[in-house]
């Protein structure tokens, strides 16, 4: 017969097996790509969405065969068409569009905004690009992941996993008030979601494209070679020195600011509590703004997973 020493005893190692098990779950990293969980609870209550003034940021190889002028004309047709394609795919997954929708190339003159206005886009733009976005890592043609802890976050401080490595989590960050500012003066809605929209798009020259090429076919093999050895040489050094993690490789590509490229922000936040309910980032290198279908194509991948309103 068991008597109650024996009894409490088993049942104390059983208690500290399992403290033991849910901190060591709640320490592992998870690599997740969601939305708010209080967002899809209700998500009939963000079907009304506007969109905040498009941020469209250019720039291009300026030389005999792009011009400033040639240049401003791209990013004006390219923003025009981004406006287009986002409203499109909010209206194919049951969302309505409320509000005008205005694009900023970076002509003051020309956004019909007043400075008050354009103080205020300013302010929310640094808070969405620098203080939301920028914190994460993106990996080109993927969409945004964030390395989080699991659930069990009351248990997480008994593991021994690196917390200054985890990742806030996004659906936990709030705006600024400068974003209800904003909307103040941009007009009275019945939104209930707004969506941020920031894109930068670098134009390639046919000039540069031409030297770009040689490059590729002469010194640019050689370039790689060289990286791929400095970079074996570092992984081998940690290897030995018993690094806990892989060291950040070195890549460096001098071409990377000169071809033709895209990134894609945008997020989807409550109106009422300025909480983000939807976020991602892609970058699309190598891919030409000038085209309509790579804009089209670039956009449709971005906004893949915003899931649809519940009155579709």
């Amino acid at each position: 017969m068991k008597t109650p020493a024996v009894i409490l005893s088993k049942r104390l190692v059983c208690l500290a097996g399992l403290l033991t098990l849910a901190g060591l779950v709640s320490g592992c990293q998870t690599t997740f790509r969601t939305v708010d969980a209080r967002f899809m609870a209700q998500p009939a209550g963000h079907q009304y969405v506007q969109i905040l003034p498009v941020w469209f940021e250019g720039a291009g190889n300026l030389d005999a065969t792009l011009t400033t002028n040639e240049l401003q004309a791209l990013c004006r047709q390219a923003g025009e068409e981004i406006s287009g394609r986002v409203q499109q795919t909010l209206l194919a997954k049951g969302y309505q569009s409320v509000g005008t929708v205005r694009i900023l190339t970076g002509d003051e003159n020309g956004s019909g905004l007043d400075s008050e206005t354009r103080r205020q886009l300013a302010a929310v733009r640094i808070d969405f690009c620098e203080h939301l976005v920028r914190s994460y890592a993106v990996v080109d043609n993927k969409p945004l992941t964030f390395q989080t802890n699991s659930t069990l976050g009351f248990f997480r401080w008994m593991s021994t996993c690196n917390h200054a490595a985890l990742e806030p989590n996004p659906f936990h960050y709030q705006m600024t008030p400068a974003l209800t500012n904003l909307a103040a003066r941009l007009g009275a809605t019945n939104a209930e979601a707004f969506l941020l929209v920031d894109t930068k798009a670098f134009f390639e020259s046919p000039h540069n494209r031409t030297k770009r090429a040689a490059w590729n076919w002469s010194g640019g093999g050689l370039f790689v070679v060289t990286e791929v050895g400095v970079n074996l040489a570092i992984i081998g050094a940690a290897v030995l020195a018993g690094a806990n993690s892989a060291p950040v490789p070195v890549w460096v590509d001098p071409f990377w600011h000169s071809s033709n490229s895209l990134q894609h922000d945008i997020a989807l936040v409550d109106v009422r509590t300025r909480e983000v309910l939807w976020l991602n980032r892609q970058n699309f290198k190598r891919q030409d703004p000038r085209d309509a279908e790579v804009l089209t194509e670039s956009l449709a991948a971005t906004l893949r997973d915003l899931p649809a309103s519940a009155n579709r």
